[in-house]
């Protein structure tokens, strides 16, 4: 029986503080909700029971997805649960419930399902209140500037401490004077005994004291503790770091003590004077700018030691600063008469003080500028000789305005007919008209812009050009820039120079660098020439044995065939012979073909063939062909394989020319016997290392310093031409941007090339 059907049961539930329903087991549908509900949400029972899916549409639509499955989940359970949740009362206003759900089982089956709905509204916002309260306290407490702490009063142990307190306690747990395996936070013992005594007896209250922070600096601090609770075993501190305004202080107190030093000793003359220009202070330095001394000069009229020609000047300047009012403030420099009767050049400013109660006149600042005055006359002169100068050089020197067009200022004769102009037909021009693509430079605000901030940036450029001829023929030119202001403008002063004849000089310069370098290469290829020859002449004479050989057989092989005493298994013999003598000869023509296929390197022209290669392969290749001459002179030449590739970019042909060079070196300065040695390795860094090392006799100290001048050798007429060492030096600097360092002793000599890394990125030389 339910409480719908009971009437008694209704009554009893009408007591109960929730709203107490009933739900068919099967359907799960409300059947029965006691009056109460309509207290809580404003709906008659009849409301909720009468319409299917009612409790679901006032669920809060944040809830309804977790209720409905934390609701079956809790049926099949078979045990009584609680759920929480928001329901929409009848105005539409969130209600928080509390539904003390129970299921009923008989026999496995749901046999009833019933509950009791309680409006916890009021303590959910309790609890939300709290919690902003406790976190608005905690972020009050976490945020504070100033540094707060609790601690147990007993022992001094920090039990929670803000970010304020911790940037100067750092992790230190206990705050009581001595405490044992904690490291102390006062700098001085007694203070913190004093202090934790007064914390004892009760609240302590702007106590000054110096902390240690975490590391050992001083800090200065205000302390306030009182204790949190009646029994007295939690107590409360706040923290106040004031070493900056303490050290602002005590810097102040240093600035004024210095002010007042400064006034002193100052070399500037400070004086304060009446309205009417009375001496009433001067400071020492009055000895040095005039020649008398602090209490000589009081009384005086500072008129009296300034230029009579100047007087009016002074007093009309004098004048806007004690009529100005406070602060006003007058600037003027004049000739002083120094007691010996000698004129300096003061510049002096009076500030009107009148009002200020500790000075009560007009303080006048004064300090002597007479080698200034010397050097702007100085300057003036410098300028006229500049406009001599600018008017006489013999270089093209122009004036150029940097704003707009660049249009040219001012230039002297020598500009002018260098573009094919007179003087005044040139100024007033733009720059840019000189310029075979003059026109383009002048529609093209964007590259005008870019050549401005570069200019800006360098403040000085230099760098070679085309100029346009008036007669329309283009000629090199070498400029150099330097931005100036000039009367408050920016220019730029423009020195140029026709360098056709220097660009003919240096054309003509590397014509003969590129025939020295080709001659070189050739060098190095007829040092190679006896190695290649036995290279080929070995292999090949084996070859001609072999094929001589084979022939025989062949002869042997025609004669016997229709023999009555010849079997077949002579004739398998003069196969196998014939065969394998066929074998050694490709074999031979094989390494003969291997070799000529490595020495193309050293014929390729170095100029196109700028890739990445495997570095270790090609010396290999060169390193074989230098094998006879190795030989020759009874000397080992090894290759140590490095641990991972090694690879460069560039033109393989220059690497065969750096080994080439530096292994014939080595050989030639190697004893019979002796060993020479070529080792590649990756740095760290991506660079990679090549050496070549010897355990020759090494390199005189008296040599050593001039190994890469070009023209310099030590080996006797017809062996040497003392260039290659020079121009793999200019090979590993200027094409593959690297270096090359000498170690050299009596027991041998290492040269070590370094190829920098990203050597790829390098343009070609």
């Amino acid at each position: 029986m339910t409480a719908a059907e009971d009437p008694a049961l209704a009554r009893l539930a009408t007591l109960l503080p929730g709203a107490v329903w009933h739900a068919d087991p099967a359907t799960h549908r409300t059947t029965f909700i006691s009056d109460r509900l309509t207290d809580m949400l404003g709906f008659t029972p009849a409301q909720w029971t009468g319409e299917p899916g009612f409790w679901e549409s006032r669920l809060h639509a944040g809830d309804q997805e977790w209720v409905q499955g934390a609701l079956r989940a809790g049926i099949h359970s078979g045990e009584p649960f609680t759920l929480e949740y928001r329901l929409l009362n009848a105005r539409q206003q969130v209600v928080w419930v509390r539904d003390l759900i129970t299921p009923l089982y008989e026999d496995g089956r749901l046999s009833a399902l019933g509950g009791m709905i309680l409006d916890i509204t009021s303590e959910r916002e309790n609890e939300t209140a709290l919690r902003t309260a406790l976190d608005q306290f905690a972020r009050l407490f976490n945020s504070s500037p100033v540094g707060l702490a609790v601690l147990t009063a007993a022992t001094g142990k920090v039990q929670r401490a803000n970010a304020a307190f911790r940037a100067v306690a750092g992790l230190r747990t206990s705050l009581r004077p001595g405490s044992p395996g904690t490291d102390t936070l006062w700098a001085d013992p007694g203070a913190a005994h004093d202090f934790w005594t007064a914390l004892q007896a009760g609240a302590v209250q702007e106590w000054s004291a110096q902390w240690l922070d975490r590391g050992r600096q001083v800090r200065e601090v205000i302390l306030s503790a009182d204790r949190l609770n009646d029994e007295g075993d939690t107590a409360f501190i706040m923290m106040r770091d004031v070493t900056t305004q303490v050290q602002a202080r005590r810097d102040a107190e240093a600035k004024e003590r210095r002010f007042r030093a400064m006034v002193q000793h100052s070399s500037d003359l400070i004086t304060v004077l009446s309205p009417g220009g009375t001496i009433l202070y001067a400071s020492p330095a009055v000895q040095a700018a005039l020649g008398y001394s602090s209490d000589e000069a009081l009384g005086l009229n500072a008129l009296d030691h300034m230029h009579p020609d100047e007087h009016d000047a002074i007093r009309a300047e004098f004048a806007r600063a004690v009529l100005g009012g406070p602060g006003a403030c007058a600037r003027l420099t004049s000739r002083f008469i120094r007691s010996t009767g000698e004129y300096r050049h003061m510049e002096w400013v009076a500030t009107n003080q009148l009002n200020d109660p500790s000075i009560q006149g007009i303080v006048m600042n004064s300090r002597d500028v007479t080698e200034r005055v010397r050097a702007d006359q100085e300057r003036r002169e410098t300028q006229q000789t500049f406009e001599t100068l600018f008017s006489a050089s013999p270089e093209a020197t122009l004036l150029v305005d940097f704003a707009d067009t660049m249009t040219i200022v001012d230039c002297n004769e020598v500009a002018a007919a260098m573009r094919g102009y007179r003087r005044d037909e040139l100024i007033g021009q733009s720059t840019y008209q000189s310029m075979p693509n003059g026109a383009e430079l002048l529609n093209d605000v964007t590259a005008n812009d870019a050549f401005r901030d570069r200019v800006r940036q360098a403040r000085r450029l230099q760098f070679e050009s085309e100029h346009l001829h008036r007669d329309g023929h283009v000629y090199p030119v070498e400029v150099n820039l330097a931005l100036v202001t000039i009367r408050g403008r920016e220019m730029m002063l423009c020195i140029e120079r026709d360098i056709s004849e220097r660009r003919a000089a240096a054309a003509a310069l590397e014509a003969s660098q590129a025939r020295l370098v080709a001659s070189e290469k050739l060098a190095g290829l007829g040092r190679l020439t006896a190695g290649l020859a036995h290279e080929i002449n070995t292999p090949l004479a084996a070859t001609l044995t072999e094929l001589h050989e084979a022939t025989r057989l062949v002869q042997e092989y025609r004669d016997s065939i229709g023999h009555a005493q010849v079997t077949d298994a002579d004739h398998h013999e003069i196969a196998g012979e014939l065969s394998r003598a066929v074998d050694a000869a490709q074999r031979n023509l094989t390494r003969i073909g291997d070799f000529i296929r490595k020495i193309r390197g050293h014929t390729r022209d170095t100029i196109t063939d700028r890739v990445a290669f495997d570095a270790v392969k090609h010396a290999e290749n060169t390193l074989s062909m230098l094998a006879h001459e190795a030989r020759a002179a009874k000397v080992d030449l090894l290759l140590e394989q490095p641990r991972g590739p090694v690879r460069l970019h560039g033109e393989p042909g220059r690497l065969t020319q750096i080994v080439t060079n530096l292994v014939i070196n080595a050989i030639h300065a190697c004893p019979p016997g002796a060993t020479v040695t070529v080792r590649f390795d990756t740095q760290d860094d991506g660079s990679a290392v090549m050496q070549v090392q010897d355990t020759g006799t090494g390199i005189p100290d008296d040599v050593l310093p001039r190994i890469f001048e070009p023209m310099f050798t030590t080996k006797p007429v017809g062996q040497g031409t003392g260039l290659g060492l020079s121009i793999i030096h200019d090979i590993i600097s200027g094409h593959f941007g690297g270096d090359i360092q000498v170690r050299t002793s009596s027991t041998g000599t290492c040269f070590t090339v370094t190829f920098p890394g990203r050597t790829a990125d390098r343009p070609p030389h």
